[in-house]
C-alpha cells in the first residue's frame, strides 16, 4: 500500500514538473526578440521622428483611424468621422469602452491633451507640429465626440491621422511623468511598455486587455505575443549573431549580403518592403562651399552611379533612387527622376566650367588654391552599407570627401549648425506631404524639422504650403509634381536608393505582414514551435 502510494506520487510529482517546464517553455517562446540598429530617441508621439520611434510607438498606442495596408481608412479610437467641405473641421466620434495601460478612461479630453502637444512638438526635432500646420484647437463636444479645427483646409488629415506621431496618450501619464513622459510612455495599444535599458533594450508585453482592433487585422482580442524584447545592436554583424544564435527571431536592417545569401538558400525568411515618401538622399547644403554652386551641386549627382551602389552595397534588396520621391508614391514625377543618370563626363565639364581643376596631379581638383572639399556627416547605422562607395564616386570626380560618423544626436547638431555639405536624409510616408519637413525654406531656422539644403525658393515655399490645403486631388498632384521638377532642377538632392525596410526572421515567425510605410503588425505576429 505504501509503495503504491509513493509510486502514484512520483507520478504525480512527475507530471507537475513536465507541466511547469512545458509552460515555462511556452512562456519563453512567447516571447519575441527584435534586434534594432538604432535605439528610439523618445517614445513620445508627440517627440517622435526616428524610424525606431516609429515602430515602437505603434505597438504602445493607437490612432484615431486606422489604415489598412492599401492605405484604406478604418475606425481606430474615432468610430466615425466628418469632414466640413473646406476641409477645415474634422469632427470625430470616439468609443467610449477603451482605457489606457495606465487605468485613464480613453475620452475626448485625452485627444484634445494629445493634439494640443502634438501641434508643439516635444522634441526639437518632433514630426508632429509640421502635421498639424495652422491647427487651431481641439473642442471637447462631449466626452465621445472632438471638433479638430485648421485656418487653412488639410487635405491629408484623416490619413495623417493613422500616422505614429498623432496617435493618442493618457493624459494621467503625461501629467506625471512630465519631461520624461517619453521614456515611460502609456497608450491604449495592443503592447504595454514594461521597461527601458539605456543602449540595450526596451521591453513590451502584452496588453490584455485589448479588444478594439481594427477590422483587418487577422484576429481580435490580445496580441498572440506575450512579451516583445526590442535589442539596441548597432553593428550588422552583432544583430546576424544573434539571429544566427537564436537570440533574436525577428532582425531590422541586416546585413544585405548575408540577407541575399539566406534568401537564396531558403534557410530563413526575408522579408523586404520597397516603401512610399521620400527616398534615401544626400541633401545639399547650398549655403556652403563649394556646393552654393549649382554647377558643383549637378556634378555630384552625375558623379555617382546608383545603380552600381544598390547592387554592391544592398546586393539586389534595395532599388536605385534618382529623385526625391520614391516610384510608389502617389504623384511621383517621371520627368523629374530621369534628369539624371550617371555621367562623368558631364561631371568633369561642369566641374572645369566653374574652375575647379586638378592642377597638381594628385587627384582632387582645386581653385584659388583651395580643394574641392566637402563635408559629409554620416550616420552608419543607414548609411555605412554605401557611404563609402558614395565617397569613392565623388573622389573619382575630383572631390575631396571628410566623412564623419556621428549618431543621430550628432547628425542633428552638425545639420542644424550648417557644418555640412551633404546629409542624409529619407523619409517613408505615404504621400508626397513629406517634402514640406525638410524642403520648406521656414524650417532653416528654429523650425521642427531643419531643412539641411539651407535652400530658399519662393515658387517651392508655396507650393509645400499650398499643395497640403489643397482639396482637389488633380491640382494637388500637379503641385508635388512640380515641387519635385524644383528640387532636382537645382540638384539640392543626391538620391541614392528607394528606402526598403528589410527584416529576417526566424522559420517559425509567423504571420508577418507590413502596414502601408512598410512597418510590421507585432499584433499578428505569432511564434510557432519549433
Amino acid at each position: 500500500m505504501n509503495k503504491n502510494f509513493f509510486l502514484v506520487f512520483c507520478l504525480m510529482l512527475t507530471a507537475i514538473l513536465f507541466s511547469t517546464v512545458g509552460a515555462f517553455a511556452q512562456s519563453e517562446s512567447n516571447s519575441l526578440t527584435v534586434a534594432l540598429s538604432v535605439e528610439p530617441v523618445s517614445l513620445d508621439p508627440a517627440g517622435g521622428l526616428y524610424i525606431p520611434e516609429q515602430l515602437l510607438i505603434q505597438q504602445i498606442y493607437d490612432p484615431l483611424i486606422y489604415a489598412d495596408p492599401e492605405q484604406n481608412l478604418h475606425p481606430g479610437l474615432a468610430t466615425s468621422w466628418e469632414v466640413n467641405p473646406e476641409g477645415t473641421e474634422f469632427t470625430l466620434n470616439l468609443r467610449n469602452d477603451v482605457k489606457f495601460h495606465d487605468g485613464t478612461p480613453f475620452n475626448a479630453q485625452a485627444v484634445k491633451v494629445s493634439l494640443d502637444r502634438a501641434a508643439v512638438g516635444t522634441t526639437v526635432a518632433a514630426a508632429a507640429p509640421a502635421i498639424l500646420t495652422d491647427y487651431i484647437e481641439t473642442q471637447v463636444v462631449n466626452d465621445t465626440q472632438v471638433v479638430i479645427k485648421f485656418s487653412t483646409p488639410h487635405a491629408t488629415f484623416l490619413q495623417d491621422l493613422t500616422r505614429p506621431w498623432l496617435m493618442i496618450s493618457s493624459p494621467s501619464a503625461i501629467e506625471q511623468y512630465g519631461d520624461d513622459y517619453g521614456q515611460h510612455p502609456v497608450g491604449t495599444g495592443p503592447f504595454i511598455f514594461k521597461e527601458w535599458a539605456a543602449q540595450d533594450h526596451i521591453t513590451l508585453v502584452k496588453n490584455p486587455d485589448y479588444n478594439w482592433g481594427p477590422e483587418f487585422f487577422t484576429h481580435t482580442g490580445p496580441a498572440l505575443l506575450d512579451e516583445i524584447v526590442f535589442r539596441v545592436l548597432p553593428e550588422a554583424a552583432i544583430r546576424l549573431t544573434a539571429f544566427q544564435t537564436g537570440e533574436a527571431l525577428l532582425v531590422q536592417d541586416p546585413s544585405y549580403l548575408e540577407a541575399s545569401q539566406m534568401a537564396n538558400d531558403g534557410s530563413t525568411q526575408v522579408f523586404t518592403f520597397t516603401a512610399p515618401g521620400m527616398t534615401s538622399h544626400q541633401m545639399i547644403n547650398v549655403e556652403k562651399a563649394p556646393t552654393d554652386d549649382i554647377n558643383v551641386r549637378k556634378a555630384m549627382i552625375y558623379a555617382v552611379d546608383q545603380e552600381t551602389i544598390v547592387q554592391t552595397a544592398f546586393y539586389g534588396l534595395q532599388s536605385a533612387a534618382h529623385s526625391v520621391i520614391s516610384p510608389t508614391t502617389w504623384a511621383f514625377n517621371e520627368e523629374a527622376n530621369n534628369l539624371y543618370r550617371y555621367d562623368p563626363k558631364k561631371a568633369a565639364e561642369l566641374l572645369e566650367e566653374s574652375g575647379w581643376v586638378d592642377t597638381n596631379g594628385d587627384g582632387i581638383r582645386e581653385k584659388n588654391g583651395v580643394n574641392l572639399h566637402i563635408e559629409y556627416p554620416a550616420l552608419p547605422a543607414y548609411e555605412e552599407a554605401f557611404m563609402e562607395l558614395l565617397a569613392y564616386y565623388l573622389n573619382q570626380a575630383g572631390f575631396e570627401v571628410n566623412i564623419t560618423k556621428l549618431d543621430d544626436a550628432g547628425i542633428s547638431e552638425f545639420g542644424y549648425a550648417g557644418k555640412h555639405n551633404i546629409l542624409n536624409m529619407g523619409w517613408i510616408s505615404r504621400d508626397p506631404s513629406v517634402l514640406s519637413y525638410v524642403y520648406l525654406s521656414d524650417n532653416i531656422e528654429g523650425g521642427n524639422q531643419s531643412a539641411y539644403s539651407r535652400f530658399r525658393n519662393a515658387r517651392l515655399d508655396e507650393i509645400l504650403k499650398t499643395a497640403p490645403q489643397t482639396i482637389d486631388a488633380d491640382q494637388r498632384k500637379a503641385l508635388y509634381e512640380e515641387a519635385q521638377m524644383i528640387i532636382m532642377e537645382n540638384a539640392i538632392a543626391l538620391p541614392i536608393h528607394t528606402y526598403g525596410n528589410v527584416y529576417l526572421a526566424s522559420k517559425n515567425v509567423k504571420g508577418f505582414r507590413f502596414d502601408p510605410e512598410g512597418y510590421p503588425y507585432f499584433y499578428e505576429i505569432s511564434l510557432a514551435a519549433e
